[in-house]
């Protein structure tokens, strides 16, 4: 009498002549290896990681979110006072609520043409929102990235 149940796999799953995938696709150290949301994330954490360099104990009181894209409620406001659809958006903190800043995805990931605009662009969006927070001038968050006088770098 047979004791392997109808249906039960018998071990590792494979192809049909046992010539399945081995391995990754891409090699781990390759930029391909991590997907769009994935490095998007990294952008986001590396422009949070800058500031708290500067700013250590007010940056780990905002939390840092990541949404596709805005909800319908921004995209009306917008339309309304004839602007372009939001990149981020920020709420203060409440007596029941950390604060919060919300970068979306999909619009940032339209407008920047390389990683390399996509990251300042992540960057801008996180200085601006964390000025708006804390009602400062832009160049007060983050002066190596925003000076005062652009000729001086």
């Amino acid at each position: 009498m047979n004791s392997k149940l109808p249906g039960m796999p018998s071990g590792p799953r494979r192809s049909r002549h046992g010539r399945s995938r081995r391995g990754p696709l891409v090699p781990m150290h390759l930029p391909a290896f991590r997907s769009r949301p994935e490095r998007f994330d990294d952008a986001v954490m590396a422009s949070a990681q800058r500031l708290s360099e500067r700013w250590p104990r007010e940056i780990e009181l905002i939390d840092f979110l990541i949404e596709p894209v805005p909800d319908d409620k921004l995209i009306n406001q917008a339309h309304a006072v004839s602007d372009r659809i939001p990149l981020a958006s920020s709420s203060p903190a409440t007596r029941n609520q950390r604060a919060e800043i919300i970068i979306y995805r999909l619009p940032i990931e339209q407008i920047a043409d390389s990683t390399v605009e996509l990251v300042d662009l992540v960057h801008q969006c996180v200085v601006h929102e964390v000025a708006q927070l804390w009602m400062k001038p832009i160049n007060d968050i983050d002066p190596s990235y925003f000076p005062e006088d652009p000729e001086d770098f």
